[in-house]
């Protein structure tokens, strides 16, 4: 760990960290372990940390900082490009060069592609996402020091100088340089490419204050960097275009692509450029739908208005993510929950308004973590061990299937055949392939093939687990027979 801070030569301990003044979040798998991480009020101690949370990955909560995550390489190439005054750069082995940091604060974004895009990513490591605007306290990124969970390798910085401000309009580099890598991935094949970037040249005429010689260089740049081999052929297209009769728009761009229209909306709204025909009805959708609140796993409260004998009055729903995703769905449950009449809007329409609105939702703060899945897996196995309690003698668990705590490698070994009897018993019920992979991602249990007294024992193991004394039944003195051991990924 030591030399990761001499090479680097920024914070990556938590020490390091509380020393700065930030606020942390503690996190496995990149995800965090605590409730309500993202509560204004939220603070652990640099004493708790290190008494409770000293083997977790570092969460940084981003309170005044903004953190650009590129997730599509093409991403790096425009933040290369673009971004010139950048102090402090991350990244890791399978991934470097991903994260830029700034002090400040944004509106945080994912800039993905639309579903009936993902053909042009689809060998991408990260899908659709091109790349990520994380900013304020409802995001986190895990920092340099920590290890990574894809990969187990650790998060370096690259370059550090500290988190600054960036000189000029941060909002509007971060965004070009999104629209940039979608339209460099949707390059148009050969023989389409002129009328393809007098399109683009069109719809950022028509849309946007952008002057000829910003638009010239940006699709310049795309030209190239879409290897182009007439890319010098695209040197003034903003200029030639602003001249012509009747240049390309969205409608020409969405031909040239094979999509939808709103599909190609969807992108350039990106850098606040909307689709004209959808204007009047976002409006109308906003008078009546609010903004989408995030209240826990599958749960969104979403303010709606309407009249009752001409009286204006506004009601919250609460749904899950299925019925915000559909159009009849949704309108039922505004009626019975609210009384409320959505006015009708086509079903594209409707998709693409309700999808901005989700990918800009906020977390309630008072976000209910019990509510998770994850969370009550947990409580059913933690009852589990507080039912039978954990016996520091392994002859429990290989005569009775009782649960072992080994005291010298921390180690919380159980069968799994008897923790699916004590389910069925709660009248809990998996499918044993289900089961497995709660067992893996939510407790980060392995399956251990090893013997007792020379036979075979088959058992899952939990590393460090968090147990209570009480839960334990100390009994004699420990011994662990060392042969016939082995551990797989089920």
């Amino acid at each position: 760990m030591e030399d990761i801070k001499n090479i680097n030569k920024g914070p990556i301990t938590y020490g390091d960290w509380y020393d700065l003044g930030y606020t942390l979040v503690p996190c496995e798998a990149g995800r965090p372990t605590v409730k309500k991480w993202s509560d204004p009020s939220f603070k652990i101690t640099k004493e708790e940390w290190k008494n409770k949370y000293s083997d977790k990955e570092i969460g940084l909560r981003l309170d005044n900082t903004v953190d650009l995550d590129l997730d599509n390489s093409r991403a790096k190439v425009f933040a290369n490009k673009y971004l010139t005054n950048c102090g402090t750069i991350s990244g890791r082995e399978h991934n470097p060069t991903s994260h830029y940091w700034w002090k400040g604060k944004l509106l945080a974004q994912k800039f993905s592609l639309p579903n009936e895009l993902k053909r042009y990513v689809e060998h991408a490591a990260h899908g659709q996402c091109l790349c990520e605007i994380r900013s304020t306290e409802t995001c986190y990124t895990i920092v340099p020091g920590s290890l990574h969970s894809k990969h187990r390798e650790y998060v370096k910085w690259e370059k550090y100088e500290g988190f600054n401000d960036y000189v000029g309009d941060l909002n509007k580099i971060l965004r070009k340089i999104a629209l940039a890598t979608a339209l460099s991935i949707l390059y148009a094949p050969k023989g389409q490419r002129d009328e393809y970037c007098t399109a683009v040249a069109g719809v950022l005429i028509k849309q946007t204050d952008w002057d000829d010689n910003e638009i010239n260089d940006f699709i310049y740049d795309i030209a190239v960097e879409s290897n182009d081999d007439e890319s010098e052929n695209r040197k003034n297209k903003g200029s030639t275009t602003r001249k012509s009769k009747k240049p390309f728009g969205m409608p020409k761009l969405a031909e040239i692509i094979e999509c939808r229209t709103e599909s190609i909306a969807s992108i350039f709204s990106w850098i606040g450029v909307q689709d004209k025909s959808l204007v009047q009805v976002k409006q109308i959708a906003d008078d009546s739908i609010g903004e989408i609140v995030e209240y826990g796993q599958d749960r969104y409260k979403i303010k709606v208005s309407g009249k009752l004998e001409k009286v204006p009055f506004t009601k919250t729903i609460i749904v899950d993510g299925p019925t915000i995703m559909n159009q009849g769905k949704f309108y039922d449950a505004v009626v019975i929950q609210a009384q409320v009449w959505i006015p009708k809007m086509k079903a594209l329409q409707f998709e693409e308004i309700m999808r901005v609105k989700f990918e800009s939702r906020t977390k309630s703060i008072h976000y209910e973590e019990e509510a998770d899945e994850s969370y009550v897996f947990k409580k059913y196995f933690t009852n589990y061990i507080k039912l039978k309690k954990a016996h520091t003698d392994k002859k429990e668990l290989a005569n009775y299937g009782t649960p072992y705590f080994n005291q010298v490698s921390n180690e919380l070994e159980f069968s799994l055949d008897q923790f699916e009897s004590y389910l069925q018993e709660q009248r809990v019920t998996y499918k044993r392939v289900d089961l497995v992979m709660k067992l893996q991602d939510v407790l980060n249990a392995n399956k251990k093939n090893g013997k007792y007294k020379g036979k075979s024992l088959v058992s899952w193991v939990i590393d460090k687990p968090e147990i209570e004394n009480e839960d334990l039944m100390i009994e004699g003195n420990f011994s662990e027979e060392p042969e016939g051991i082995d551990f797989e990924q089920a």
